[in-house]
């Protein structure tokens, strides 16, 4: 427990030091002027229009993701354990990560392992995507600040669809790759059809796109004129850079890439003030998720991680064979 309390409190700490960084030269009162010129009547459906793009979304696409690798799940299903993923994002972030994972083996009977890596192969296809909408912006505003940046983005999607190819050409014959290949662990890379990569990335993508949409409409609640285009083309950086793990809901990084991307269509305060209203609105909207079957399963998270159970054999092996 007061190892969960000293991390939490890093991590808001940390959250805290990022945004003090941003408004250091900021008055208060500035800041506290802009925060009420917003036009509530826009903002608010935009942030829960923002909300509920995210969560149906991924509560179909997670149980899509889970049939397709383990045992069918259905959209039902997935509603409490992604409730309580969301819900402990807010209060203990590694708990929030080994939600889906504790999902996948106490309901799926997935190994620890395996039900990672099924986990970090849809943020593989969720990286992809994200390069794939970079460059269509880069494409739309080539002399953008993103436009120049266009060869990162390509390669780091020719790295990808590398990786993509390793699974699906077969058993390598090199034997450190062959072991990698065997390993009982990477069942959803070496599973994973076209159709399967085809499918996840449609469904993410109007999940990627919703909150491009719904963040022109926060904007514009501020008095923030950006175009719809630099909106869209920007939004794959502000989902990257503001989704980072290491602060509850983007706090501090969300802030930081919206001051960098849009300072020449506002004001330092009034950007700051919008990015700060939209971390506020997206922690509001997380706190009753706590309650009912998702706020139980929630605390079986929390104390799964507090409790080392004994591990089958298969997954002790599994982890020594990983080192």
């Amino acid at each position: 427990m007061l190892k969960n309390w000293v991390t939490n409190l890093a991590v808001y700490g940390l959250a805290a030091a990022i945004i003090w960084y941003l408004a250091r030269d900021i008055p208060l009162s500035q800041l506290w002027h802009n925060l009420q010129l917003a036009r509530l009547w826009i903002f608010i459906p935009a942030c829960l229009g923002s909300f509920v793009i995210w969560f149906v979304g991924e509560t179909f696409l997670f149980a899509c993701l889970f049939s397709f690798f383990h045992q069918r799940t259905s959209f039902r299903e997935m509603i409490a354990p992604n409730a309580a993923q969301y819900f402990l994002q807010l209060i203990n972030l590694a708990a929030a990560g080994a939600a889906l994972v504790l999902f996948l083996h106490r309901r799926k009977a997935a190994p620890w392992l395996t039900a990672t890596v099924t986990m970090l192969f849809q943020s593989f296809i969720d990286f992809q995507v994200l390069m794939v909408l970079a460059l269509l912006g880069a494409i739309c505003q080539p002399h953008s600040m993103l436009g120049a940046k266009w060869p990162y983005a390509a390669g780091a999607l020719a790295v990808a669809w590398t990786i993509v190819w390793f699974w699906h050409r077969g058993r390598p014959r090199w034997r450190p790759l062959r072991w990698l290949y065997d390993r009982p662990s990477m069942a959803s890379f070496r599973q994973a059809s076209a159709f399967e990569y085809m499918l996840l990335a449609a469904i993410r993508t109007p999940i990627f796109a919703g909150q491009g949409l719904m963040l022109f409409f926060q904007m514009l609640a501020f008095g923030i004129h950006a175009p719809f285009r630099t909106v869209m083309g920007y939004t794959p950086a502000v989902l990257l850079f503001g989704g980072l793990p290491i602060t509850p809901v983007g706090l501090g990084p969300l802030q930081a890439v919206l001051l960098a991307g849009f300072h020449d269509f506002a004001s330092k305060a009034n950007l700051l003030a919008m990015a700060l209203s939209i971390s506020m609105m997206n922690i509001l909207f997380r706190v009753p998720m706590g309650l009912g079957s998702a706020g139980s399963f929630a605390r079986e998270v929390v104390e799964t991680q507090q409790d080392e159970a004994a591990e089958p054999d298969e997954e002790q092996s599994e982890r020594r064979a990983w080192g």
